[in-house]
């Protein structure tokens, strides 16, 4: 059995069903990736590493993670913080318009709680991102990469997905440094080509393998949205194309999505083109359900289990 270790928030998420009407329910970046993961290759062992508050919508979150079969043994509790929130509205085409409160949240105090506890981390891959790293204040960012290296040291494969989100950042350089710690740790990267053009102004997948080049990554997966997906593993580069969607509903956890099943296929002992296949195909089917993780029963019509 394959333990992975998935870092991030995971937040009550508020999505419009109409003028007076809101659903409730749980997402976050890498939480909706270790969801996927673990309904793709139930098999595996995923954790999930944050905080969370005492109130009743962190009690309510606990239940989903049992739910979802995801392990809690690295989720913190926080006495004087709660659950961050986002409220997401979709226009006609699917694409997201989002709010959030999130800058006081339980899980900026991650590393924080993990350090009191004296709680050493033990995992065969450890998955982090760009967000996850975003809400973290100088000092625990430190704290997550002191962790990374010694988990890097036992044997641990790392992952990361840059995801940058501009709001979460004082500034472009600040996101740029970090993001260049993080893909100097990393086994297995998932740059997205929006993220790329935002943060670096890459315009093709050829100039986001070129700034990799030394940075001495495995496995380098470029989502490029509607175009495909690019692989670059060793010196060999392979595109992958997307399955076509007739009506998206909603792209908000399109890329988490994808990671997850790349993932559970690659633990599985797939190929990288084959689990980008997979990973195209799960997030295919994501996007074609309102809010970031679908019910089981729908996914598991869509999708084989590895």
């Amino acid at each position: 059995m394959k333990r992975i270790v998935i870092y991030g928030e995971c937040m009550v998420e508020l999505r419009t069903e109409s003028a007076q009407t809101l659903t409730k329910s749980y997402a976050g970046d890498t939480y909706n990736s270790a969801v996927y993961l673990k309904r793709c290759l139930p098999s595996s062992s995923v954790s999930f590493l944050t905080a969370i508050g005492a109130d009743f919508l962190s009690d309510e979150l606990m239940f989903n993670m049992g739910e979802n079969e995801i392990n809690t043994d690295y989720v913190f509790r926080s006495v004087s913080r709660n659950l961050g929130l986002y409220m997401i509205r979709n226009d006609e085409h699917g694409e997201r318009d989002f709010a959030y409160w999130r800058s006081q949240s339980a899980a900026t105090q991650t590393f924080t709680l993990l350090e009191e506890t004296k709680t050493f981390i033990h995992c065969d891959w450890f998955y982090f991102s760009g967000i996850s790293i975003a809400i973290l204040d100088v000092p625990q960012r430190e704290s997550l990469f002191a962790v990374i290296d010694e988990l890097a040291k036992n044997g641990s494969k790392i992952v990361f997905d840059p995801n940058y989100r501009a709001s979460l950042w004082d500034t472009k350089e600040d996101a740029q440094y970090w993001t260049e710690r993080a893909y100097q740790v990393s086994d297995l990267t998932f740059p997205g080509a929006d993220d790329h053009l935002m943060l670096y102004g890459h315009r093709t997948a050829d100039d986001i393998f070129s700034y990799l080049a030394n940075k001495n990554i495995d496995e380098i997966v470029v989502k490029n949205g509607s175009v495909g997906v690019h692989i670059l593993e060793g010196k060999e580069q392979r595109i992958v194309p997307v399955e076509r969607v007739e009506q998206v509903i909603d792209t908000t956890a399109a890329g988490d999505a994808f990671n997850g099943g790349y993932l559970a296929a690659r633990l599985s002992g797939k190929k990288p083109v084959e689990s980008a296949s997979y990973g195209a195909k799960v997030a295919a089917t994501v996007i074609t359900y309102p809010g970031a993780i679908i019910p089981l029963i729908d996914f598991n019509n869509h999708i084989p289990t590895l």
